[in-house]
């Protein structure tokens, strides 16, 4: 159908649900419906009722949506939900973003606006696009850095997400998108990989340093099927009034709250949340300051608070948790924690055993 059939008013609302809390829906469903998970023991202790959840007017927190990652992800037997759920996200589930993409020309295009764009897919999603070479050859890309700190919830977020996009980019070519290569940072599933190729077109990796979609320039030059550059400047203008609509309904701390959640040690600078709301650095530390709060007090906060995360609920070594939260070394980590808490992370850890 071409675009200019269903072009949205410009007066229209422009406030959708996310589609991580659509993901999620599929997530309980599949554990109510073909695990022995009833949906009110996957909700317990979430804050968050079936009836809300159903409910695709009702947005999550991104506290809720954390928690209930890691509750789908420890009651999970099912190895391959992930990418089972992520292949059920096309194009059409991601809304106002899914149209933008539509209306680009090349394929590099509708990347550049899906990672422009990712908070409207999830408000905490924190990607990277990058150019670099892959075996001598040409490429960008597309990191991504998982919301979840549960090693287990994260797992289930990146591979969601990976064939989220593989059937993304299925749909606007029309046919099977073959990428360079997909690099996952946790470790191989203990079960048949024949559904991963299936789903994947692509050499597949895991145990690796970071969660990478590696697109080969031949196939980032592709022109799209059915281009709609007429409507190029409307599409990105009501994806911006959507991002205000989400900062608005956020509120200005929590999002910067939501944008500083780590991964992989990846902390955005005061001057990149500041471009993210289109205005300077200045600006933003003004309206920070206005409020009572810093950009480095919210850092902290947020650290202390994934910190707690990551010693209750892991056996990461103190080294490696230091390197998720964007430290240098360990030592100003284990200073900054005993600042904190009054404890060291070990004594911390060995007072709050795992749940």
């Amino acid at each position: 159908m071409p675009l200019s059939e269903i072009v949205p008013s410009p007066r229209a609302s422009v406030r959708p649900g996310l589609l991580n809390s659509y993901e999620l829906r599929l997530m309980v469903r599949e554990l109510s419906q073909r695990q022995a998970c009833s949906s009110e023991q996957v909700l317990a202790d979430t804050g968050v009722s079936l009836r809300q959840l159903e409910n695709p007017a009702h947005g999550l927190t991104l506290e809720q949506e954390l928690m209930l990652y890691t509750r789908v992800a420890r009651l999970n037997s099912d190895p391959l939900l992930g990418i089972r759920i992520g292949a059920r996200l096309s194009l059409t589930n991601y809304g106002m973003l899914g149209h933008a993409m539509m209306g680009a020309v090349t394929v590099l295009e509708a990347l550049q606006l899906l990672t422009e764009f990712a908070p409207l897919v999830s408000w905490a999603s924190h990607s990277q696009l990058a150019s670099e070479t892959h075996q001598g050859q040409p490429c960008k890309a597309l990191s991504f850095f998982p919301t979840a700190v549960d090693p287990c919830a994260g797992a289930l977020e990146v591979e969601s997400t990976f064939a989220s996009l593989q059937t993304v980019f299925n749909d606007l070519m029309g046919e099977p998108v073959h990428f360079a290569a997909l690099e996952m940072a946790h470790s191989a599933p203990d079960c048949d990989l024949a559904p991963y190729r299936e789903i994947f077109s692509c050499p597949l990796r895991f145990s690796c340093k970071r969660n990478a979609l590696l697109i080969p320039a031949p196939l980032l030059a592709r022109r799209l099927p059915h281009p709609q550059p007429e409507y190029s400047q409307l599409f990105r203008d009501m994806c911006r009034q959507s991002m205000l609509a989400l900062t608005e309904d956020r509120g200005l701390i929590a999002s910067i709250k939501s944008m500083l959640r780590v991964g992989e040690g990846a902390v955005p600078t005061l001057d990149e949340i500041a471009g993210h709301f289109k205005q300077s650095a200045r600006t933003l530390r003004r309206h920070l300051h206005a409020q009572g709060v810093s950009y480095q007090g919210l850092l902290d906060e947020l650290r202390y608070d994934q910190a707690r995360r990551y010693l209750s609920s892991t056996q990461l070594p103190v080294q490696q948790i230091a390197q998720h939260l964007g430290y240098a070394e360990a030592r100003s980590f284990r200073t900054a924690f005993k600042r904190w808490s009054g404890r060291t992370p070990v004594e911390f850890r060995r007072e709050s055993p795992a749940d």
